[in-house]
């Protein structure tokens, strides 16, 4: 009698837990409660002071760098979070300048990732049915070369826009002239509306 009474309470929490996700559905946590409109002003090739005079100042940065050896003791990883007086562009090019860990870096660095930093500028929310997620990529010289949002939920996330350099498929490599853009309007609408303002 007593474990049945235990496991109705089980079920009734998790039942209740269920319904206050489901009420609360959309919640953000945006820098600056971005708005749809001032994504879509981001664009290819736009420079790092452009998109922060946009959007402002990101979340959170991290650096997109290559392999490492298995041997690699104190393998070389930038992720951080940002405030206003952050020196973003100082502290990617020190991080660059540093000596290299070890030769699949150096190599990795050299052939293929080379200097790309991601800007994030949101931040996951507990406990909320869906949630935006949003990133811009920057290039070795501090341009735009990807701008990506999503619908994220407690274990997937769905891609609602997507404007990026069209891939060449034999070498990989972006064409400059050419762009790739996906957008899932309603989605897309309903995450960045910009009613719920967010602080730092």
């Amino acid at each position: 009698m007593l474990s049945l009474i235990i496991l109705s309470a089980i079920i009734g929490i998790i039942l209740c837990f269920i319904l206050v996700i489901n009420i609360l559905g959309y919640r953000s946590d945006i820098v600056n409660g971005i708005t749809g409109t001032e994504i879509k002003k981001i664009e290819m090739g736009m420079s790092f002071e452009k998109v922060i005079s946009i959007l402002g100042k990101p979340y959170e940065i991290d650096i997109l760098a290559g392999q490492h050896d298995f041997s690699c003791k104190n393998p070389k990883f930038l992720k951080m979070s940002v405030n206003e007086n952050t020196d973003i562009i100082q502290i990617v090019d020190s991080f660059f300048n540093d000596t290299y860990c070890c030769d699949a870096y150096k190599e990795g660095r050299k052939e293929t990732y080379k200097q790309h930093v991601r800007l994030t500028y949101t931040k996951p929310v507990r406990f909320s049915k869906y949630y935006p997620m949003l990133r811009v990529y920057l290039d070795s010289n501090y341009h735009v070369r990807n701008i990506v949002a999503k619908r994220c939920e407690l274990i997937d996330c769905i891609c609602i826009y997507s404007l990026s350099w069209k891939r060449n498929t034999t070498s990989f490599e972006d064409i400059p002239d050419k762009i790739d853009f996906f957008i899932n309007e309603e989605l897309f609408e309903k995450c960045f509306k910009g009613k719920t303002k967010k602080m730092r």
